[in-house]
């Protein structure tokens, strides 16, 4: 069993990115989520501050003390927002995203990512990371490279997390399929960019974990509810 079947205890799981562009909004928007039924989000620092989501979260974990609640600190070192996080939650981090979780297949030491697995061991956190390996915007790893550098990604982080090109943007079958292979059946993988409910399907055989803003919202931090439940159904079964 995988860490996304042992938090969730499902085997697939819709996670809808919250982009906070006010509090009000992004309040709004978890609600559509949480009457969806969806089993947790994220929130991220994209409309407001790292001070501001991480009341945000601490405000949905009192509105909904049940929901998974993840934040994507952008600009932050893993171990920053394990630390920040932790602070702002008085203790409960229920997940963190990190677009690069500083993974280079090329290398013989990966001590970046070690540096995350330390932190995370003295704080005794047993949270769900996600890292970002051949991800959107950074740095691109060789399609021959793709199942070896998601099994080695395994050994530091819960959920290897890889997207498209780009916001918005659907990743090629392939690629997923590839670093599919590289993590196994007990290794979890999420997808996060350009899912939708016309193309999931595509992806079901591979992933565990879908993160997903752009395909779901009405507009920019606005949530249509309509398209998460097609998207949360279509997941799901």
């Amino acid at each position: 069993m995988n860490r996304v079947a042992e938090i969730f205890g499902v085997s697939r799981v819709l996670l809808p990115v919250i982009h906070p562009v006010g509090r009000d909004e992004a309040v709004a928007s978890v609600e559509v989520a949480v009457a969806a039924g969806v089993k947790g989000v994220f929130v991220i620092n994209q409309g407001m501050s790292e001070q501001q989501v991480l009341a945000l979260m601490r405000d949905l974990h009192g509105r909904h003390p049940t929901l998974w609640v993840g934040v994507n600190l952008l600009g932050f070192a893993p171990a920053e927002v394990l630390e920040r996080g932790l602070q702002a939650g008085d203790g409960r981090l229920d997940g963190i995203w990190s677009d690069n979780a500083r993974i280079d297949e090329d290398a013989a030491q990966q001590p970046e990512a070690a540096a995350f697995v330390a932190a995370r061991r003295e704080r005794g956190w047993n949270g769900l990371y996600f890292g970002g390996v051949a991800f959107k915007y950074q740095r691109e790893v060789a399609d021959a490279k793709l199942e070896w550098a998601a099994r080695l990604a395994r050994g530091y982080m819960d959920v290897v997390c890889t997207s498209g090109p780009g916001t918005g943007h659907e990743a090629r079958v392939e690629k997923v399929a590839a670093m599919r292979a590289g993590l196994g059946t007990d290794g979890a993988l999420a997808l996060a960019s350009g899912v939708t409910t016309e193309n999931v399907g595509n992806f079901l055989p591979y992933v565990d974990a879908y993160l997903v803003g752009t395909g779901i919202e009405a507009q920019l931090g606005v949530l249509d509810a309509g398209r998460v439940a097609a998207l949360h159904r279509k997941i799901s079964s």
